[in-house]
């Protein structure tokens, strides 16, 4: 077909009752049979809707089950997909090319070209419902017990949160009187990476490449990363600070024999919470995003991508600022437990990980989010999440 030809409404309709039937077969390469029933000459969904619905099922084809439940399941699954709004900043509903004719408005498209951000805009929604629905996963509380080394944790976000919740569990919490301040350091474009990530995680965030921008146009650091500004925040004085830059060192500064290892989020998992955790926060009051968003981390399925890397048109202001902090922790006479020099970011050679201008493909996004609304299991096994 031409993009200029229109086929009659039956034909697009019949697409339409294809799709939600399971069906994988393209827009413009479809040929079946038209769907004349008056009952279901509904507005048409947009492209967006209908290309992603595509790609679901064609994601749902290697484990297709007949029978009853499974074809319940699928109708109210597409159900759903062609409902569901695009959220954030994009276009609005996109007509099919050949459906209706060229006029006001937005020109129409073939589906299939239809970007990721596009897409993802729809399946972040789909996400963020289930997520509001599943609600946060309850924070494991150990009896309180008295022991001597009271501590603040601040620093590498990513290493805190999991030192924190660990002990939490173990019921250590921070804080106390006479509490030691943990400033837990790191390369410094490790340190942004994890930050950026572990905001994703919680109340969201700007794209990572306009993140990035956004402090070294300022040529400043984020609160959690400038650690000399950290410790003083606390008031932290020079006896009660320690700077750790040899996490192996950690756990006894923490008073306890051993940490669990820390996951970091892959490219692809930062950047669909981040879309989340936008439309989370319309759904929720905001005190309960973080919550939620936790519970996602901890449940969200890993796919093997890299996480994102510093790219190197911004390793000079890395280099520069990282140079800065360390003179300032010099001059403050903090204990350090490892390196200062451990701050300076790793050569290029030394640095895994994408080496795109954001270190964040879309389509390696979009993948994951059709695994997780396709596979319901990261949100059914609260008990084994809960024991992390």
């Amino acid at each position: 077909m031409t993009a200029s030809a229109t086929r009659p409404a039956g034909s697009v309709h019949g697409w339409v009752a294809h799709l939600r039937a399971g069906g994988t077969t393209p827009w413009l390469a479809w040929t079946g049979p038209d769907d004349t029933d008056a009952t279901t000459r509904r507005a048409l969904p947009g492209a967006q809707q209908l290309e992603l619905l595509r790609r679901i099922n064609l994601a749902r084809e290697s484990s297709a089950r007949p029978g009853g439940d499974h074809d319940r399941e699928r109708s109210r699954l597409a159900d759903r997909v062609l409902a569901a709004p695009a959220a954030g900043r994009g276009k609005a509903d996109l007509p099919l090319v050949g459906a209706a004719p060229t006029g006001f408005g937005a020109q129409p498209v073939d589906p299939a070209t239809v970007s990721a951000h596009e897409l993802l805009r729809v399946a972040s929604t789909l996400l963020a419902d289930d997520l509001v629905a599943l609600g946060a996963d309850p924070v494991r509380r150990g009896v309180p017990r008295p022991w001597r080394r009271r501590f603040r944790l601040v620093g590498d976000p990513l290493v805190v949160a999991s030192a924190r919740e660990h002990l939490l569990g173990r019921g250590r919490p921070e804080g106390g009187p006479r509490a030691f301040v943990v400033a837990v350091g790191g390369p410094l474009d490790d340190l942004l990476a994890h930050t950026w990530t572990q905001r994703c995680f919680e109340h969201g965030s700007r794209p990572w490449g306009d993140w990035l921008r956004f402090w070294r146009e300022r040529d400043q650091l984020p609160a959690r990363v400038d650690l000399d500004d950290s410790v003083r925040r606390w008031g932290g004085r020079r006896p009660l600070v320690r700077v750790v830059t040899d996490l192996d060192q950690l756990p006894a500064h923490l008073g306890v024999r051993r940490l669990p290892e820390v996951r970091v989020p892959g490219a692809d998992q930062a950047e669909l919470a981040r879309r989340i955790s936008a439309v989370v926060g319309i759904r929720v009051p905001v005190a309960e995003r973080p919550a939620l968003m936790r519970t996602l981390q901890r449940r969200m399925p890993d796919s093997g991508v890299a996480p994102v890397v510093v790219p190197a048109a911004e390793h000079a202001w890395v280099a520069s600022s990282a140079a800065r902090m360390t003179r300032r922790l010099t001059r403050a006479g903090y204990p350090v437990v490892g390196d200062l020099a451990d701050l300076a970011p790793r050569a290029a050679a030394d640095r895994p990980g994408p080496s795109g201008p954001a270190g964040v493909d879309g389509r390696q996004v979009l993948d994951l989010a059709i695994r997780m609304i396709v596979d319901p299991g990261w949100r059914t096994s609260r008990e084994r999440s809960v024991e992390r």
